[in-house]
């Protein structure tokens, strides 16, 4: 999608009495596209997960290990092509993103060294970065704040290049009497292993190094809380069966390490944005347990190489895909005593002046609009593209973007609170038959590769979206999803081509008019007249609109001519007019309370007490306007153009533009159809 900015022609037409023809006066006003700021004080989105959603989910993974699914099967379920694998036991270089780009400070309950200086058990050890490539000075203090004054409390006892911190014990069974902490001003981290001052091209860094496995002891209870392997009844191993997701977590924390050693240079992976790390304060017996149970296992590709098994809080139902297949995440509606997925399904409202103030180029703010989804899961999948749109521009981002700016859990949601007319998705059909559906319009079928007789002239969908009707000239009519079959012209002999199609309001039946004004009425549709009977010429028909029940109906010719029959209402027409436009449509309001005319320039014509909320026209396009579809409240409307564009005016939502190629002459695009 591209920024819609229109120049719009408005055509304001008084209301007329009641009568089968009334001459009017039309006055054409050229304007900028008028704003129409949003109507809520907030934007309201419903969303489902947290995080990315590739790879495995870990509420879900508790979800399936509560329902009896060992940790194996859980693994193979979230990382398709993969299978289980060995590694060894390095060491890791985890980057402590707390301290980046800062000088920082080490201290210990117990004696420790700093590039061969011995520190007493309860003093601290603080790096200075000196500017020069990979020197240090080394200070030392009373405490990680050892006071004030002059000297800060701290006093240099050497410089050194990249100096690292030692404890008293590396062994698994230190304590945290034994091992080095990370002095932070809101509460020191315990650290195993050893924590080196590293110069990484001028940007100060703090590293600690450890074995893998104990590195792994401050990640899966990180991750997944270790009471989660508490939950369930009895399973494999003497334990619950919750522990069979703490399993999971540990060789999907272990290959997601191992598949990254050596990425930094310096170091393997960092203790926040890669996976949580919290060092031994962190520590449970019962992760431990697991991450021992699990001793060395990793997921491996058939190439042999460690499988970078990324995951995320939850899916919200189905894994986004990308390295793994995208697959159904079952588990992720989990919801037992003591573990409820909160983030399964969520909503949030961001204040309209938050969209504005993130996107000022837009001004006034209109709609928020997904235009492109993934595919996978509830309401269509993830969000891919999207536009923000307001009275002066509009910008296109990512779902992903758009999250990020908002801090929304995930890139899956739907925006509730959006101006949408009644319309949830919409159908759009070319010449050949072939269909493309946008928003929650579902795909019922289509026409493409089939022989027709005669090119297809429109689309109407039932009055509950659930199907729609496909006519040609020929007055071939064929039916998809919920639409009957009442019949059809295929085999007669016409006098005039069909040129459009109109549904009763209950979807029992429908009429088909000739461009002759010729109309012929199917299933529950009563036939309650023609052009031809009464005589009149007046160029072209060119459509046909439903009136209050299946009495009646309006015909609109290409002069602008309305006629209305049985209870079908006319509020006057175009006949009159001094420099008449070339009518293509006519649309009749779902309250019964007037119609539209669109002309083939892209203006569009108000009769009765129905809003002209703009049309379009666009400079290189001659007769570009195919069709007008009005929103279910009436107060809005889409436009479609022969190239493919879907025009969106008052309160109608925008879902997308089709990719039928419009320069062939058989893929003409010409009906669009909404959906609830």
């Amino acid at each position: 999608m591209t920024a819609r900015r229109r120049a719009t022609s408005v055509v304001s037409v008084a209301a007329a009495a009641a009568a089968s023809l009334v001459v009017v006066t039309v006055v054409l006003v050229t304007s900028p596209r008028p704003a129409y700021p949003y109507p809520y004080g907030t934007v309201t989105l419903v969303g489902h997960g947290w995080g990315h959603g590739r790879g495995m989910g870990q509420w879900g993974a508790l979800g399936y290990a509560l329902a009896g699914t060992g940790y194996e099967a859980i693994l193979s379920h979230y990382y398709g092509g993969t299978s289980p694998g060995t590694a060894s036991d390095p060491p890791i270089r985890v980057v402590l993103q707390e301290v980046d780009n800062e000088n920082f400070a080490v201290t210990s309950a117990a004696a420790f060294s700093v590039a061969g200086i011995a520190f007493a058990g309860g003093t601290a050890a603080r790096f200075v970065y000196l500017g020069t490539p990979g020197q240090w000075a080394v200070d030392q203090g009373a405490s990680c704040t050892p006071g004030s004054g002059a000297a800060s409390g701290w006093t240099q006892v050497a410089t050194a290049t990249d100096p690292t911190a030692v404890p008293a014990d590396e062994s698994p069974s230190a304590t945290e009497a034994d091992v080095l902490q990370l002095c932070l001003p809101g509460g020191n981290k315990w650290l195993r292993g050893t924590i080196q001052a590293y110069d990484d091209n001028g940007q100060p860094r703090a590293v600690n190094t450890l074995p893998l496995e104990l590195y792994l002891q401050g990640v899966v209870p990180a991750e997944s809380p270790a009471y989660w392997g508490q939950l369930g009844t009895s399973g494999p191993q003497g334990q619950a069966w919750g522990f069979q997701e703490l399993e999971a977590q540990a060789v999907a924390a272990r290959s997601y390490a191992v598949s990254g050693m050596g990425q930094y240079g310096y170091a393997d992976i960092c203790d926040e944005v890669c996976q949580a790390y919290g060092g031994l304060g962190a520590e449970s017996p019962l992760a431990d347990l697991a991450i021992h149970d699990t001793a060395g296992q990793v997921r491996v590709f058939a190439s042999g190489s460690v499988a970078r098994t990324e995951y995320s809080a939850s899916t919200g139902g189905f894994t986004a895909g990308g390295t793994f297949p995208a697959v159904p995440d079952l588990g992720d509606s989990v919801c037992v005593p003591g573990a409820c997925n909160p983030n399964h399904i969520w909503r949030v409202q961001i204040a309209v002046g938050a969209i504005e103030a993130a996107y000022p180029q837009i001004g006034t703010l209109d709609t928020v609009t997904v235009t492109g989804r993934n595919g996978y899961g509830d309401l269509g999948g993830r969000v891919e593209s999207m536009t923000v749109r307001g009275s002066s521009g509009s910008d296109t981002v990512s779902g992903a973007q758009f999250a990020a700016t908002f801090n929304l859990r995930s890139n899956w949601f739907s925006v509730t609170s959006e101006p949408s007319g009644g319309v949830g998705g919409y159908w759009v059909v070319d010449a050949q038959g072939n269909v493309e559906a946008f928003g929650d319009a579902r795909s019922f079928g289509s026409l493409a590769g089939a022989r027709l007789s005669s090119a297809i002239v429109g689309i109407v969908a039932t009055p509950d979206g659930g199907g729609y009707w496909l006519v040609a000239a020929d007055g071939s009519v064929d039916a998809f999803g919920d639409a009957g079959s009442f019949g059809s012209l295929a085999g007669a002999r016409l006098s005039s081509a069909i040129v459009a199609m109109a549904a009763t309001p209950d979807g029992g039946g429908y009429w088909l008019v000739a461009a002759d004004g010729s109309v012929y009425a199917f299933g529950d549709a009563r036939f309650a007249g023609s052009l031809p009977r009464r005589g009149v010429q007046s160029g072209s028909v060119v459509g046909i609109a439903a009136g209050p029940s299946d009495a009646g109906y309006l015909i609109a010719t290409s002069g602008g001519s309305v006629y209305a029959f049985g209870d079908a209402r006319s509020f006057g027409s175009l006949a009159a007019a001094a420099s008449s436009p070339v009518i293509v449509c006519v649309a009749a309001a779902p309250n019964e309370r007037g119609y539209w005319l669109l002309a083939a320039d892209g203006t569009v014509y108000s009769f009765g007490a129905v809003p002209n909320v703009g049309g379009f026209s666009r400079a290189g396009l001659v007769a570009s306007a195919r069709a007008l579809v009005p929103t279910r409240t009436g107060l809005g409307y889409l436009v479609l153009s022969a190239v493919g564009s879907v025009e969106d005016f008052g309160d109608a939502p925008q879902f997308g533009d089709p990719t039928m190629d419009p320069t062939a002459v058989s893929g003409t695009i010409v009906g669009i159809a909404t959906s609830p």
